[in-house]
């Protein structure tokens, strides 16, 4: 599968029809993902982690991929792409 570089919904080709792309996945981390957190860095993400998310995935292209935090307590958003392993669950 090839991973797109996300650069935001508005950006996507696939605009409102990426709802019936979406696919229940495994999210591995290659390395740990921060967010801004009111102005502190948080990691949400540990490096070697594996979360369940979704993503959006169409000709064997992954758009774009979302998850919830294991660490950081309601941390839910759009993830990088290009520190992850994504394996679909059918």
């Amino acid at each position: 599968m090839k991973y797109l570089d996300f650069k935001g919904c508005g950006a996507c080709k696939l605009n409102e029809s990426c709802k019936e792309y979406k696919k229940n996945v495994n999210i591995t981390f290659d390395k740990s993902e921060k967010a801004d957190n009111w102005g502190r860095i948080v990691t949400v993400f540990s490096k070697g982690e594996t979360v369940r998310g979704e993503a959006v995935i169409k000709d064997d292209k992954i758009y774009c991929a979302s998850a919830q935090s294991n660490i950081y307590e309601g941390y839910e958003d759009f993830i990088g792409l290009n520190h992850v392993t994504i394996e679909v669950l059918e």
